[in-house]
Protein backbone atom coordinates (compact mmCIF):
# COMPACT_ATOMS: atom_id res chain seq x y z
CA UNK A 1 0.00 0.00 0.00
CA UNK A 2 2.94 2.78 -1.01
CA UNK A 3 2.25 5.79 -1.88
CA UNK A 4 3.50 5.83 -5.69
CA UNK A 5 5.90 8.64 -6.88
CA UNK A 6 4.96 11.90 -6.91
CA UNK A 7 4.03 12.92 -10.42
CA UNK A 8 2.54 15.44 -12.42
CA UNK A 9 -0.30 14.40 -14.04
CA UNK A 10 -0.71 17.61 -16.33
CA UNK A 11 1.14 20.60 -16.51
CA UNK A 12 1.02 23.03 -12.91
CA UNK A 13 -0.27 20.41 -11.01
CA UNK A 14 -0.33 20.94 -7.28
CA UNK A 15 1.92 19.92 -4.49
CA UNK A 16 1.46 16.80 -2.98
CA UNK A 17 -0.12 16.14 0.24
CA UNK A 18 0.46 13.48 3.34
CA UNK A 19 -2.15 11.35 3.95
CA UNK A 20 -3.18 13.09 7.37
CA UNK A 21 -3.72 15.92 5.51
CA UNK A 22 -5.31 14.79 2.86
CA UNK A 23 -7.62 13.17 5.20
CA UNK A 24 -8.30 16.35 6.95
CA UNK A 25 -8.64 17.96 3.71
CA UNK A 26 -11.43 16.13 2.04
CA UNK A 27 -13.48 17.76 4.97
CA UNK A 28 -12.16 21.32 4.66
CA UNK A 29 -11.23 21.97 1.55
CA UNK A 30 -12.16 19.01 -0.68
CA UNK A 31 -11.46 20.32 -4.26
CA UNK A 32 -8.27 22.01 -3.46
CA UNK A 33 -7.46 18.61 -1.78
CA UNK A 34 -8.61 16.01 -4.41
CA UNK A 35 -7.12 18.67 -7.24
CA UNK A 36 -3.49 17.97 -5.34
CA UNK A 37 -4.29 13.78 -4.34
CA UNK A 38 -4.23 13.68 -8.10
CA UNK A 39 -0.25 15.28 -7.63
CA UNK A 40 0.30 12.60 -5.77
CA UNK A 41 -2.38 9.43 -5.38
CA UNK A 42 -2.51 8.24 -1.64
CA UNK A 43 -5.37 6.08 -0.12
CA UNK A 44 -4.10 3.21 1.98
CA UNK A 45 -5.29 5.42 4.86
CA UNK A 46 -8.73 6.20 4.11
CA UNK A 47 -8.52 2.21 3.36
CA UNK A 48 -7.03 1.12 7.15
CA UNK A 49 -9.41 3.28 8.66
CA UNK A 50 -12.61 1.52 6.64
CA UNK A 51 -11.35 -1.61 7.64
CA UNK A 52 -10.74 -0.79 11.20
CA UNK A 53 -14.21 1.35 11.45
CA UNK A 54 -16.10 -2.30 9.66
CA UNK A 55 -14.40 -4.54 12.07
CA UNK A 56 -15.18 -2.39 15.51
CA UNK A 57 -19.35 -1.95 13.83
CA UNK A 58 -19.31 -5.86 13.45
CA UNK A 59 -17.77 -6.85 17.17
CA UNK A 60 -19.95 -4.09 18.58
CA UNK A 61 -23.51 -5.09 16.97
CA UNK A 62 -22.91 -8.90 16.94
CA UNK A 63 -23.68 -9.30 20.40
CA UNK A 64 -27.09 -6.73 20.08
CA UNK A 65 -28.01 -8.58 17.42
CA UNK A 66 -31.24 -11.45 18.22
CA UNK A 67 -29.66 -14.09 16.03
CA UNK A 68 -32.65 -16.76 17.03
CA UNK A 69 -35.65 -14.01 15.59
CA UNK A 70 -33.30 -12.73 12.64
CA UNK A 71 -32.66 -16.23 11.61
CA UNK A 72 -36.48 -17.56 11.59
CA UNK A 73 -37.43 -14.07 10.04
CA UNK A 74 -35.55 -14.49 7.52
CA UNK A 75 -37.02 -18.47 6.65
CA UNK A 76 -40.38 -16.88 6.97
CA UNK A 77 -40.18 -14.48 4.53
CA UNK A 78 -38.25 -17.08 2.15
CA UNK A 79 -41.23 -19.55 2.94
CA UNK A 80 -43.37 -17.07 2.40
CA UNK A 81 -41.82 -16.04 -1.12
CA UNK A 82 -41.45 -19.47 -2.47
CA UNK A 83 -44.46 -21.48 -0.88
CA UNK A 84 -42.26 -23.97 0.57
CA UNK A 85 -42.43 -24.71 4.41
CA UNK A 86 -39.31 -25.17 6.16
CA UNK A 87 -39.31 -27.99 9.23
CA UNK A 88 -38.85 -26.53 12.81
CA UNK A 89 -35.46 -28.78 13.21
CA UNK A 90 -34.02 -27.19 10.35
CA UNK A 91 -34.59 -23.98 11.40
CA UNK A 92 -33.11 -24.36 15.34
CA UNK A 93 -30.37 -25.92 12.99
CA UNK A 94 -29.85 -23.10 11.26
CA UNK A 95 -30.13 -20.62 14.22
CA UNK A 96 -27.35 -22.89 16.16
CA UNK A 97 -25.22 -22.84 13.29
CA UNK A 98 -25.39 -19.04 12.84
CA UNK A 99 -24.66 -18.72 16.81
CA UNK A 100 -21.28 -20.45 16.27
CA UNK A 101 -20.09 -18.77 12.76
CA UNK A 102 -19.14 -15.07 14.16
CA UNK A 103 -15.57 -15.46 13.00
CA UNK A 104 -17.03 -16.37 9.38
CA UNK A 105 -18.94 -13.19 9.45
CA UNK A 106 -16.87 -11.33 10.13
CA UNK A 107 -14.11 -12.46 7.97
CA UNK A 108 -17.01 -12.66 5.24
CA UNK A 109 -17.54 -8.72 5.83
CA UNK A 110 -14.18 -7.95 5.88
CA UNK A 111 -12.94 -9.74 2.50
CA UNK A 112 -16.27 -8.11 1.01
CA UNK A 113 -15.41 -4.45 1.79
CA UNK A 114 -11.55 -5.03 0.64
CA UNK A 115 -12.63 -6.24 -2.35
CA UNK A 116 -15.59 -3.65 -2.72
CA UNK A 117 -12.64 -1.17 -1.97
CA UNK A 118 -10.79 -2.24 -5.15
CA UNK A 119 -13.45 -2.97 -7.67
CA UNK A 120 -15.30 0.68 -7.05
CA UNK A 121 -11.69 2.09 -7.98
CA UNK A 122 -11.30 0.03 -10.84
CA UNK A 123 -15.28 0.98 -12.10
CA UNK A 124 -14.75 4.23 -11.27
CA UNK A 125 -11.25 4.28 -13.17
CA UNK A 126 -12.90 2.89 -16.01
CA UNK A 127 -15.65 4.82 -15.98
CA UNK A 128 -13.61 8.25 -15.81
CA UNK A 129 -11.28 6.61 -19.01
CA UNK A 130 -14.48 5.85 -20.90
CA UNK A 131 -15.69 9.42 -20.62
CA UNK A 132 -11.95 10.98 -22.04
CA UNK A 133 -10.22 11.56 -19.18
CA UNK A 134 -6.55 10.76 -18.48
CA UNK A 135 -6.25 9.42 -15.27
CA UNK A 136 -4.62 5.95 -13.88
CA UNK A 137 -6.01 3.73 -11.49
CA UNK A 138 -4.24 4.97 -8.36
CA UNK A 139 -5.67 8.63 -8.97
CA UNK A 140 -9.25 7.45 -9.35
CA UNK A 141 -8.62 4.72 -6.29
CA UNK A 142 -7.28 7.63 -4.15
CA UNK A 143 -10.34 9.69 -5.01
CA UNK A 144 -12.87 7.35 -4.10
CA UNK A 145 -11.02 6.50 -0.75
CA UNK A 146 -11.19 10.30 -0.03
CA UNK A 147 -14.77 10.73 -0.88
CA UNK A 148 -15.65 7.48 0.78
CA UNK A 149 -14.86 9.12 4.18
CA UNK A 150 -18.20 10.13 4.93
CA UNK A 151 -19.69 6.92 5.08
CA UNK A 152 -16.51 5.63 7.50
CA UNK A 153 -17.77 8.87 9.70
CA UNK A 154 -21.57 7.76 9.69
CA UNK A 155 -20.30 4.59 10.94
CA UNK A 156 -17.79 5.90 13.71
CA UNK A 157 -21.05 7.69 15.05
CA UNK A 158 -23.04 4.68 14.53
CA UNK A 159 -20.80 3.14 17.38
CA UNK A 160 -21.70 4.39 20.64
CA UNK A 161 -26.08 3.89 19.25
CA UNK A 162 -24.81 0.62 18.85
CA UNK A 163 -23.13 0.02 22.07
CA UNK A 164 -25.85 1.60 23.74
CA UNK A 165 -28.20 -1.29 23.08
CA UNK A 166 -29.22 -4.45 25.37
CA UNK A 167 -27.83 -7.08 24.24
CA UNK A 168 -29.89 -9.63 21.53
CA UNK A 169 -32.36 -7.68 21.61
CA UNK A 170 -32.15 -5.86 17.55
CA UNK A 171 -32.76 -7.26 14.45
CA UNK A 172 -31.08 -6.82 11.47
CA UNK A 173 -33.20 -3.98 9.79
CA UNK A 174 -32.90 -2.35 13.31
CA UNK A 175 -29.29 -2.26 13.26
CA UNK A 176 -29.15 -1.31 9.61
CA UNK A 177 -31.20 1.98 10.47
CA UNK A 178 -29.73 2.96 13.75
CA UNK A 179 -27.87 6.05 12.76
CA UNK A 180 -31.64 6.95 10.94
CA UNK A 181 -29.92 9.08 8.23
CA UNK A 182 -32.08 7.76 5.60
CA UNK A 183 -35.66 7.60 5.11
CA UNK A 184 -35.51 3.62 4.77
CA UNK A 185 -34.32 3.91 9.01
CA UNK A 186 -37.97 5.08 9.66
CA UNK A 187 -39.53 1.77 8.30
CA UNK A 188 -40.91 -1.00 10.12
CA UNK A 189 -39.15 -3.94 10.87
CA UNK A 190 -41.53 -5.72 8.32
CA UNK A 191 -41.65 -3.07 5.50
CA UNK A 192 -40.53 -4.55 2.31
CA UNK A 193 -36.81 -5.57 1.55
CA UNK A 194 -36.97 -3.38 -1.93
CA UNK A 195 -38.33 -0.19 -0.08
CA UNK A 196 -35.78 -0.05 2.76
CA UNK A 197 -33.52 -0.43 -0.05
CA UNK A 198 -34.37 1.90 -1.76
CA UNK A 199 -34.92 4.62 0.68
CA UNK A 200 -31.79 3.38 2.42
CA UNK A 201 -30.04 4.92 -0.47
CA UNK A 202 -31.24 8.32 0.17
CA UNK A 203 -28.35 8.67 3.16
CA UNK A 204 -27.11 11.37 3.83
CA UNK A 205 -23.60 9.89 4.29
CA UNK A 206 -24.21 8.34 0.53
CA UNK A 207 -24.80 11.55 -0.56
CA UNK A 208 -22.00 13.28 0.50
CA UNK A 209 -20.05 11.03 -1.05
CA UNK A 210 -21.29 11.36 -4.32
CA UNK A 211 -20.64 15.00 -3.90
CA UNK A 212 -17.18 14.72 -3.09
CA UNK A 213 -16.71 11.93 -6.17
CA UNK A 214 -18.08 14.89 -8.49
CA UNK A 215 -15.47 17.14 -7.08
CA UNK A 216 -12.98 14.73 -7.61
CA UNK A 217 -13.69 13.81 -11.11
CA UNK A 218 -14.22 17.39 -12.14
CA UNK A 219 -10.35 17.66 -11.11
CA UNK A 220 -9.53 15.08 -13.43
CA UNK A 221 -7.62 16.21 -16.98
CA UNK A 222 -9.50 15.73 -20.26
CA UNK A 223 -12.97 15.64 -18.63
CA UNK A 224 -15.62 17.88 -19.37
CA UNK A 225 -17.82 19.38 -15.79
CA UNK A 226 -20.69 17.65 -17.76
CA UNK A 227 -19.01 14.50 -17.95
CA UNK A 228 -17.85 14.71 -14.13
CA UNK A 229 -20.87 15.23 -12.94
CA UNK A 230 -23.01 13.03 -14.94
CA UNK A 231 -20.35 9.86 -14.54
CA UNK A 232 -20.72 9.11 -10.92
CA UNK A 233 -24.22 9.80 -10.75
CA UNK A 234 -24.89 7.68 -13.40
CA UNK A 235 -22.92 4.88 -11.54
CA UNK A 236 -24.55 5.71 -8.18
CA UNK A 237 -28.31 5.31 -9.53
CA UNK A 238 -27.21 2.12 -11.36
CA UNK A 239 -25.99 0.91 -8.30
CA UNK A 240 -29.54 2.10 -6.65
CA UNK A 241 -31.66 0.17 -8.82
CA UNK A 242 -29.38 -2.66 -8.92
CA UNK A 243 -29.86 -3.51 -5.09
CA UNK A 244 -33.50 -2.51 -5.10
CA UNK A 245 -33.90 -5.16 -7.36
CA UNK A 246 -31.93 -7.75 -5.85
CA UNK A 247 -33.85 -6.70 -2.75
CA UNK A 248 -37.10 -7.31 -4.29
CA UNK A 249 -35.80 -10.85 -5.41
CA UNK A 250 -34.27 -12.23 -2.92
CA UNK A 251 -35.53 -10.30 0.14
Amino acid sequence: MNDTAPTAPFPGAPEPLSPVAAVVGTFSKPSETFGRLLSRPTWWLPFLATILVTTVIFLVSMPKLDMERTVRDAIEKRSARTGQTVPPEVVNRQVEQSQKMTGVFLGFALGFTVLAFFVVGLVLWGAARAMGADARYAQLLAIWAHASLPNVLGGILAIPLLASLPDASATQASLQGILRSNPGAFLADDAPAALRSLLGSIDLFSLATLFLLVLGFRKLPGLSKGAATATPVVLWLIWVVGKTAWAAVFG
